[in-house]
């Protein structure tokens, strides 16, 4: 379609529609907003995640949130400690804890370099093995 030899009648008509698109973007949006505050914030994840398979977009796949257990100040650590001290005097793997846990190994990795010094009984056994002496 060349756009130079649309007529004042098409033109009107392409104008005509763009609003009316513009203006159902508008509801969809208020819409998207009122089932957020009943529901909660989940369900504007449900949404974008209906908006991306509507328009043809894959939805993301990867990890997943770990969820509440990491909420609170301190949570992580508790949940790494007793990993740790489930893997007895062999330790464990960074990479190994990180699926474990369903989270990103460089997070852990950035969390053992953060804390090799504070923890007692915390010891790198070798690359990325770290055990903790009881």
């Amino acid at each position: 379609m060349d756009i130079t030899k649309l007529t004042s009648k098409e033109f009107s008509r392409i104008m005509k529609l763009l609003r009316k698109k513009e203006s159902l973007e508008k509801k969809l949006g208020q819409l998207e907003r009122s089932v957020a505050k009943v529901v909660g914030a989940g369900a504007a994840a449900v949404a974008r995640g209906a908006n991306r398979i509507a328009r043809g977009r894959p939805v993301k796949s990867g990890r997943r949130g770990t969820g509440k257990k990491f909420n609170r100040r301190g949570g992580l650590r508790q949940v790494i400690l007793a990993h740790l001290n489930q893997s007895g005097k062999t330790g464990i793997k960074i990479k190994e804890l990180a699926h474990k846990m369903n989270i990103q190994r460089q997070r852990l990795d950035t969390w053992f370099y953060q804390n090799l010094k504070k923890i007692r009984g915390l010891r790198k056994v070798g690359p990325g093995h770290y055990h903790l002496r009881g």
